[in-house]
Order: structure tokens, then C-alpha cells, then sequence
């Protein structure tokens, strides 16, 4: 059947809406360090949810989250990213 984007999107969506609560000083804290969550999405179907930091350069924060249905889209995912600057605000 292969990967429901729509689904993917929503959980990654989610994921990014958590880090909006956290602190820029949160996030450095998380830089080399990996997430990994098995997840039922609203279709029944399991996914497997892979969140980390990286540094941007700058002092600017990626967060990245990609989602994959544990078959082929392991190789690959839906992948969605952010950028926080220092001040906590994000890149358009």
C-alpha cells in the first residue's frame, strides 16, 4: 500500500508542534541526540517517528523529525525540519 502521507505529515506535524513549547536552551540540550517513537496513526496502521537536533551553524537550531511506515518508506521517509534562531523564534 505504501506510506499514507497524509498521516506521516500529521504525526510529524505534531511532533514540530511539541518543540514550539520548548526553550532555545532545550534545544541545544538535544543537539546528538535521537527520538525514537513507534506510533498508531489515526488510520490503525504503525509508524515509527525519528526526532533529533542539529546545529545549523550560526547558533541556529534544525530539529528534524521523519516518519516512516516500517516497510519501504524506512529507506525513505516523510521528512519534516525547523529552524529556531537564539531569540526562540523560528525561520519562515
Amino acid at each position: 500500500m505504501g506510506l499514507n502521507k497524509e498521516t506521516a505529515a500529521r504525526l510529524a506535524d505534531a511532533r514540530l508542534a511539541e518543540w514550539h513549547r520548548v526553550s532555545y536552551g532545550e534545544w541545544r540540550a538535544l543537539l546528538d541526540d535521537k527520538d525514537i517513537r513507534q506510533i498508531v496513526g489515526e488510520d490503525g496502521e504503525r509508524y515509527t517517528v525519528v526526532s533529533y537536533a542539529l546545529d545549523d551553524g550560526d547558533e541556529r537550531i534544525r530539529m528534524v523529525v521523519a516518519v516512516d511506515d516500517r516497510g519501504g518508506s524506512a529507506f525513505v521517509p516523510l521528512v519534516r525540519d525547523e529552524i529556531m534562531m537564539p531569540d526562540g523564534t523560528f525561520v519562515e
